[in-house]
This record gives structure tokens, C-alpha cells and sequence, in this order.
């Protein structure tokens, strides 16, 4: 059992991995909020079933922060780069305080997800 769930928390992580980096570029060519809507719905549709339990509760609310990160880059439906470029724009606009706020909540769940994979 223990195996099962060291390999659905790997899976889970290289499959994050790759989403990140396509989300990260995607938002070159289409507005960050649809880059992070799809990298949340891939997330989404991962299978969690073998991981454990608090793992997947941290990861869900991880998600749930990216999606509320929406109401910040709904704003700038224009903005096209690397979503660290970005991040860099709207952190220095009128928004930078929801910004931070949002970012932070991202920053806080994907903790709750490191502490939750060895458990």
C-alpha cells in the first residue's frame, strides 16, 4: 500500500511538473487565465486514488487557489509572455496587493502539499 502510494504522490508531482511548464508558456500565445484554467482541469483529471488522503486534500486546495488567482488575471485578458514575465507586470499595477494576496495563497497550499507528501 505503502509503494502505491509513493508512486501515485511521484506520479502526481511529474505530471504537475509538466503541466506547470505548459501553463508557464502558454499564456505566450493565450490569456493567463485560460492557461491557468486549463492547468487546473488537467489536475483536476488526474487520478488521486492511490494517494493518500491529505496529499490529495492539499493538492485540490492547491488548485482551488490557482482557479482564485482567476479573479486577479481576469483583469488583464491582454497580457501575453511567460507567466513569470507576468506575475512581474501585475505585481507592480494597481492590483498588487490582490496580487499578493493570491500569489501567496499558491505559494501557502503548495507547502500544505510538500508537507503532506510523506505522510
Amino acid at each position: 500500500m505503502e509503494r502505491k502510494n509513493t508512486n501515485c504522490v511521484k506520479q502526481i508531482f511529474e505530471q504537475d511538473s509538466i503541466f506547470g511548464d505548459i501553463r508557464n508558456h502558454a499564456s505566450e500565445k493565450i490569456s493567463l487565465s485560460e492557461a491557468i484554467n486549463n492547468y487546473s482541469k488537467n489536475l483536476k483529471s488526474l487520478d488521486y486514488s492511490h494517494c493518500p488522503e491529505e496529499f490529495e486534500s492539499a493538492f485540490h486546495k492547491h488548485i482551488d487557489a490557482w482557479l482564485d488567482f482567476i479573479k486577479v488575471s481576469d483583469k488583464y485578458p491582454l497580457l501575453r509572455g511567460e507567466l513569470h514575465d507576468i506575475f512581474a507586470i501585475i505585481e507592480k499595477s494597481e492590483d498588487s496587493t490582490e496580487f499578493k494576496s493570491r500569489l501567496n495563497q499558491i505559494l501557502e497550499t503548495w507547502k500544505l502539499i510538500e508537507e503532506s507528501k510523506s505522510q
